[in-house]
């Protein structure tokens, strides 16, 4: 995960470090397209789309920053590091700044496939969190259970599809 130590220095306001963010994401994003990578946030396996009855809710607790790679929905309003890249989500993302600084927030919805997480609801918060450089943030999980380990001849996606308990529930 990068930290924008600079970003987190008391003197830049709020408005300033998202603006900052929002420059990065775009330059990334363009030079992404020209290299032919992919800059945009990670969508819930699809492989799993259709099959949240097997799906079980953990609870709520701190997980890590890092493992939260993507979204339930695919969306462009952030990058692939949770940058926000639109202008009209400045509002929102000083409300959920502004919401830290005065006592928190409240946590973030997410769903846990193997050892990543993907966010339902919460996306700005998380930015946020990011942005700061917060290694970890509340979250309440949802988690679809995926066999840990794989073979070694088999592409994951396959073999997740293949093998995973939740493909089963869908039988």
């Amino acid at each position: 995960m990068k930290i924008y130590s600079y970003l987190t220095n008391a003197r830049i306001s709020p408005v300033d470090t998202f603006y900052a963010l929002q420059t990065l994401a775009r330059r990334e994003q363009i030079w992404a397209r020209l290299i032919g990578q992919n800059a945009s946030l990670a969508t819930f396996p699809e492989q799993m789309q259709g099959k949240r009855p097997c799906k079980k809710f953990i609870g709520m607790k701190d997980i890590p920053i890092e493992q939260i790679v993507g979204t339930m929905e695919s969306q462009s309003d952030f990058d692939h590091e949770f940058r926000p890249l639109k202008s009209s989500l400045r509002k929102k993302w000083l409300n959920a700044y502004h919401s830290l600084a005065n006592g928190g927030w409240a946590p973030v919805l997410v769903h846990q496939f193997g050892d990543r997480y993907y966010v339902e609801d919460g996306h700005h918060r998380v930015s946020v969190a990011r942005a700061l450089g917060r290694v970890s943030i509340q979250a309440k999980i949802w988690e679809y259970p995926v066999h840990s380990i794989q073979p070694k001849n088999c592409p994951s996606a396959q073999w997740i599809e293949k093998n995973s308990v939740a493909a089963q529930c869908q039988e």
